[in-house]
């Protein structure tokens, strides 16, 4: 009779123990995966707001870029959704024609962040069938509300909660099996003896194994349920610190902008502002929360940024200092504003150099066209003596020549300023240079009455070939302006630290102090009407400047009026001994 009670007993235990430790399983597997979930939907819930603030920050960026960055950045599927719950942009499916949200059992968190600035669900995907997390935020995207969603798929979160569940189900079910043995030995020894109850509880006590080895089992489920309980807490402490981390690079993200963002509470207090703000603004630091009329200094941007809290949407140019700033603002839903802070300095000074450029060169196009066209029709006039023909061909070919030369200097200086041209560095005797364009210059013009010396020289690092140019610009130029009779020009070349300086100077007119400044600007003329005469161009010394700049020095100009001018420029010394290279003295 006692066999038969134990069989029962132990069948009875065996079944209950199997369906406890399955409905512990299933339990614990709920419990584990909806904190999962739930701590996957806080995360979700705040990447999205922090998405919304940064796409509605980066209103000029299309949005299938931020979606795809952020979906980088934080490893979530994103979508965009505008009011009509249509998909403007989405990190894993590309827009189509049927980019809606199906039917209205899948639209719960797109419309609630509509109506209420923030939702969340866990659902199933209509687009590709998978079981997410969802958090939407609003925000506004080219004027127009829309909402950004973050979702993150469950699979791998149930994955997690099958780990800590199986866990618990093997407690469980240790549990239960020491209780069907517990069972088993009440059912068997009844009638064991007090004194076989107490060594029994001695060596429990004790730490020391039964006959069943009973008390070390379970030490070891207690230690394998610990050692879950604590790598659970590591793992949900790993999966803060990605939060946070995740937080910290989005806001790294909006540092990391290179237009100005401030971001105003409805007092028109900064909330934030990113480096490219204070750069623009010239502010080192700026208080939280500082008032926008303690900070901005400049009147018409603070009006404007104080304006922008209670005005829908504004957008100005204005002169800050030395920087022209394009400024829009946009008013938030729920209070503050944001304002877009863009540097057009340089854009706008390009458009008036190339606007001075046009001018410039449509002026002197036209004064040599115009006196071509001019002779070319006196000329057909069969009455016209044949001196009066000889002097307007005459000017037919020199304002030809003009011409030629003008669109060379032009393509020339072209070439220079967009970048197409590169010096080609090497050791340069520059004395040797200036007496080989003197030479040619005189064997094509004829200057044999002006006094030319070349003094000193040096190896200077540079292009040969541009080093040319520029000494033949400076002497066209020089010829110019002193006398056709007992001119001089001179050259003397130097060495100053690391740097071979060059000296061009001449007897000739000269030019007012006011005039210094300007010789460097293409087309500028100290006297226009001798210039066009001696058939100058006006952008020798623009060329000048660019092909020094390029080789890694500079130009300047002294000159007294009446009493001639002195060009300098300088050029790296080239150095392949060692030691600084020293100039020849003497005279060429």
């Amino acid at each position: 009779m006692r066999l038969s009670l134990r069989s029962v007993s132990a069948a009875w235990a065996a079944g209950a123990v199997s369906t406890t430790t399955l409905a512990a399983w299933f339990a614990a597997h709920a419990a584990f995966a909806s904190a999962f979930e739930a701590d996957a939907e806080r995360h979700v819930a705040r990447a999205a707001r922090l998405g919304a603030e940064l796409l509605q920050e980066s209103q000029h960026l299309p949005a299938d870029s931020v979606a795809g960055a952020l979906a980088l950045a934080t490893e979530h599927r994103v979508s965009v959704f505008d009011a009509a719950l249509a998909l403007i942009a989405d990190s894993d499916v590309p827009p189509g024609p049927a980019d809606t949200l199906g039917d209205r059992s899948s639209r719960t968190e797109v419309e609630g962040a509509l109506d209420r600035t923030a939702a969340t669900a866990r659902r199933r995907s209509a687009t590709d069938g998978h079981r997410y997390v969802f958090g939407a935020a609003r925000l506004y995207w080219q004027g127009e509300p829309a909402a950004i969603r973050f979702g993150t798929r469950t699979n791998a979160l149930e994955s997690e909660a099958a780990r800590p569940a199986l866990l618990a189900a093997l407690a469980v079910l240790a549990a239960g099996l020491a209780s069907v043995l517990v069972l088993d030995r009440l059912a068997a020894g009844l009638a064991r003896s007090l004194g076989d109850t107490r060594r029994w509880l001695v060596h429990e006590a004790a730490g020391k194994r039964g006959a069943k080895r009973r008390h070390p089992s379970r030490v070891t489920d207690a230690a394998r349920i610990a050692s879950a309980a604590t790598r659970l807490k590591a793992g949900l402490a790993d999966r803060l610190a990605a939060s946070s981390r995740q937080r910290d690079e989005l806001a790294q993200l909006v540092d990391q902008v290179g237009e100005g963002l401030v971001a105003l509470d409805r007092d028109a207090r900064i909330v934030v502002i990113n480096p490219a703000a204070r750069r623009l603004l010239g502010l080192a630091e700026v208080a939280p929360f500082a008032p926008v009329r303690s900070v901005v200094r400049d009147p018409a941007l603070r009006d404007l940024l104080e304006e922008s809290v209670t005005q829908a949407e504004r957008r100005l140019e204005l002169t800050v200092g030395d920087r022209e700033l394009d400024v829009r603002t946009k008013r938030g839903k729920d209070g503050g504003s944001v304002a877009l802070l863009v540097d057009a300095t340089k854009i706008r000074r390009i458009e008036a150099v190339r606007s001075d450029f046009v001018a410039n060169a449509s002026h002197e196009l036209k004064t040599p066209l115009t006196v071509i066209r001019a002779a070319a029709e006196a000329i057909t006039d069969e009455g016209l003596a044949e001196d009066l023909r000889a002097r307007f061909a005459g000017a037919i070919g020199a304002n030809t020549v003009r011409l030629q030369r003008l669109v060379d200097d032009l393509l020339d200086l072209s070439r220079y300023e967009s970048g197409a041209w590169r010096p080609e560095r090497g050791p340069v005797r520059v004395g040797q240079v200036a007496w080989r364009a003197w030479q040619d210059l005189e064997g094509e013009a004829g200057h044999a009455d002006v006094d030319f010396q070349a003094r000193g020289d040096g190896e200077g690092l540079g292009d040969e070939a541009a080093i040319y140019q520029v000494f033949r610009n400076l002497f066209e130029n020089a010829l110019r302006y002193v006398p056709a009779e007992a001119g001089r020009i001179a050259v003397d070349v130097s060495a100053s630290g690391d740097m071979l300086g060059v000296i061009v100077s001449d007897d000739g007119a000269g030019m007012p102090e006011t005039a210094l400044p300007r010789i460097f600007e293409r087309f500028y003329r100290v006297d226009p009407g001798r210039s066009r005469a001696a058939g100058g161009t006006g952008l020798g010394l623009a060329i000048v400047r660019h092909l020094v700049v390029s080789m890694g020095g500079d130009v300047s100009a002294e000159s007294t009026l009446g009493s001639g001018t002195a060009i300098s420029f300088a050029i790296p010394l080239h150095d392949a001994a060692g030691g600084q290279a020293e100039p020849e003295p003497g005279t060429l």
